[in-house]
């Protein structure tokens, strides 16, 4: 008689939980044990330190039972019976075993404990081994999915347990030196990984480089202004060659200790678009979640940078494979009058026409025309959005493998990410459960946004103030 564990006692471990449980055996009828806790989950301990746990063991018949309890499972040596108990266990007595773990790798453990000679009872046994100092994030089971749409009232998100982090400014020539708070969380099903990112951050921004009417005639460039606003964005690195393989410039300085530091940072990033940079050495998957030029269409950018030893692009960062998500609706400077390129037109793809442009509708800018946000004549005050937006021209493009969704609401950003677990793609990090993975987060307020003609002319590339945890690298975890 073996005993089941529905998938939500999965749920407890991640949040410490226990409770008695009875169980069924093979043929839907009550286990003749009553064990608390059901499982034996030893939560998170430090390398080479040892836990322990008591489990406590009634028997529910009239009949006296043999225990025989033993340990199987690939990771049986990390668990241990300090206390046997009494080989037989008349009807309706207790008794209680202790139960080890020490773990001696950064991992997930699993092994399962039984109980009894004759269709012996399985208690399942999980621990998880950290280093003393990681941050650490454990992925929940989701039992149903999550909405992608930046409203965290999930039920996962309520079993998730959030990863508190305090944001620190990352440029060290930067006058910013704020601290910002914010939360990660995860979650797994058998096909994709979810992440749940919050961050304080009390005003939004949106809408970079937009156009402003003064007033007068809305054909002379002369009564129009392209602000150099920015947008917020949230910026995700995962290793794709073994993190100890991707290294920076210094000596010591990998991805696994330093995270972005070895690719954000690197002294060699100097030419690519849009600030990207790369490793010294190896190959990495980068998330940029923007909260202007992506997030309305319902995706983070993926990008793939690769350090000297590269085989495909050595010391350069690329989108996946795909198109860019926007394009600039300003001219280059010189090539004409600074007006807009085009405006909304249509439903505008359902998005609110004073903040975005979607590309399937836009018309060409006409000074003449009413403004399609209004439906009145040019107006001082008027705006027109700096950016066309667009998503994938193929519903394969490498470039769309990111679902994502942001709100901001009560001075919080709230987004989150949906990605297979693993692509098949070579320009994509693989999530392998049981073993923990790092990466970093960095969170970018209000950076502004250059088109490729601007970054060309640009007599040093930016380096956008942003913020990131102390220590700098996030250790994942999918059971």
């Amino acid at each position: 008689m073996r005993l089941r564990v529905p998938i939500f006692l999965l749920f407890a471990l991640l949040i410490g939980g226990g409770c008695e449980q009875t169980g069924l055996d093979d043929f839907g009828t009550a286990s003749p044990f009553e064990l608390s806790p059901s499982v034996a989950d030893f939560g998170q301990v430090r390398l080479g330190q040892t836990a322990t746990l008591w489990l406590r063991i009634r028997n529910r018949t009239d009949s006296v039972l043999v225990l025989a309890p033993a340990i199987i499972g690939n990771d049986r040596p990390a668990f241990r019976l300090l206390r046997q108990p009494d080989r037989a266990l008349l009807p309706g007595a207790l008794d209680s075993l202790l139960l080890s773990f020490t773990p001696s790798e950064a991992r997930l453990y699993q092994a399962t404990l039984l109980l009894g000679d004759d269709h012996p009872v399985e208690v399942p046994l999980r621990g998880i081994g950290v280093i003393e100092g990681r941050l650490q994030l454990i992925a929940a089971i989701a039992e149903t999915p999550p909405t992608i749409d930046g409203v965290p009232d999930d039920p996962v998100w309520r079993v998730a347990s959030p990863l508190s982090l305090t944001l620190h400014q990352v440029e060290p020539n930067s006058p910013d030196t704020r601290t910002i708070t914010a939360s990660i969380r995860a979650a797994s099903d058998d096909e994709f990984l979810y992440l749940l990112v919050e961050v304080e951050d009390p005003t939004p921004h949106q809408t970079p480089n937009l156009f402003r009417f003064r007033g007068g005639d809305p054909a002379s460039e002369a009564n129009w202004s392209l602000s150099t606003e920015g947008q917020d964005g949230i910026g995700l690195i995962f290793p794709i060659s073994m993190p100890g393989d991707i290294e920076g410039d210094q000596a010591n300085q990998t991805f696994e200790t330093v995270g972005c530091a070895v690719t954000c940072h690197s002294a060699r990033s100097v030419t690519i678009y849009e600030g990207g940079s790369y490793p010294t050495t190896g190959r990495i998957d980068i998330w940029y979640w923007k909260a202007g030029t992506t997030n309305p269409q319902g995706y983070a950018d993926d990008y793939v940078a690769e350090g000297r030893n590269g085989s495909n692009f050595p010391e350069e960062r690329r989108g996946d494979a795909g198109n860019r998500f926007e394009e600039p609706n300003f001219p280059p400077h010189g090539a004409g009058p600074v007006l807009p390129v085009n405006m909304a037109g249509g439903d505008n793809g359902g998005l609110d026409p004073r903040l975005f442009l979607w590309y399937l509708t836009a018309v060409p800018f006409n000074p003449r025309a009413r403004n399609p946000a209004t439906g009145r004549p040019w107006t001082a005050g008027d705006v027109v959005p700096g950016w066309l937006l667009r998503t994938q021209s193929s519903p394969f493009a490498s470039r769309g493998d990111i679902i994502a969704r942001g709100r901001h609401a009560n001075g919080r950003w709230s987004v989150e990410f949906r990605r297979r677990l693993n692509t098949g793609k070579s320009d994509d990090a693989l999530f392998a459960r049981g073993r923990s993975l790092p990466f970093s987060l960095a969170y970018f307020d209000n950076s502004r946004k250059y088109a490729p003609f601007e970054y060309a002319a640009l007599p040093a590339p930016p380096r956008p103030d942003h913020f990131g945890p102390i220590p700098p690298v996030i250790w994942l975890l999918i059971p």
